[in-house]
């Protein structure tokens, strides 16, 4: 049971390592609030969950393959572990860099939800990218460790990531100013960076050694 309990942080921590840095979701929630509200964070989460949903939905068709196979159990963990790293890489790069939280895009006039399905898909095709490398060895990894229940608990704490931050961001900004401030920015970019790393430094740990042996 604590295997599968252990998938909901694991799925958040994840989520969050990659929402806190600035991409174009980010940009659009930040003009969307400044016109509609503090609201359009929330709304923009949710049409964001429903393009991971519908992609989540179409690898879990492939998942039990996975599982089974351990030549493509091997090729996900290992390109996973490369990926994650590389993206703890850039969450620590980009703390040295920070300087300003100003993302900058192009306001649009349709409602948040669907703002938040297009710059989840259309407008941003590396997030079918994250889910068809990253997100395909994690949710692998959860199911190996515990099951349906390991993947579901991890599904809904990546879910719970990106609305909490996305709120976060739009209530602020509604507020009139940054919550979290600069250094806490930096603070939570360089927690999640390293555990990006730790967490690719395990996958390849455990995956590599299958394509000597």
């Amino acid at each position: 049971m604590f295997e599968a309990i252990v998938q909901l942080p694991i799925g958040f921590i994840i989520a969050l390592s990659g929402a806190l840095i600035p991409g174009p979701l980010l940009a659009y929630v930040v003009v969307k609030t400044l016109s509609d509200g503090g609201r359009s964070g929330a709304f923009a989460a949710a049409g964001h969950v429903v393009v991971e949903l519908a992609i989540v939905s179409v690898v879990a068709l492939g998942l039990g393959f996975a599982v089974k196979t351990q030549a493509l159990q091997t090729a996900i963990g290992v390109i996973g572990g490369l990926l994650l790293v590389l993206l703890g890489g850039l969450n620590l790069s980009r703390v040295k860099n920070l300087h300003e939280f100003r993302p900058n895009v192009p306001g649009l006039k349709h409602h948040a939800i669907i703002g938040g399905v297009l710059f989840s898909s259309v407008l941003n095709p590396s997030v079918f990218l994250w889910w068809s490398t990253v997100g395909l060895a994690m949710l692998t990894q959860a199911f190996l460790a515990a099951a349906a229940l390991g993947a579901i608990l991890w599904l809904i704490g990546h879910f719970l990531a990106d609305l909490g931050w996305y709120s976060l961001v739009s209530y602020s900004i509604a507020r009139g100013r940054w919550l979290l401030g600069t250094r806490a920015y930096k603070g939570l970019l360089l927690a999640c960076g390293a555990v990006l790393l730790l967490f690719g430094a395990y996958f390849l740990a455990s995956f590599v050694p299958r394509l000597i042996l």
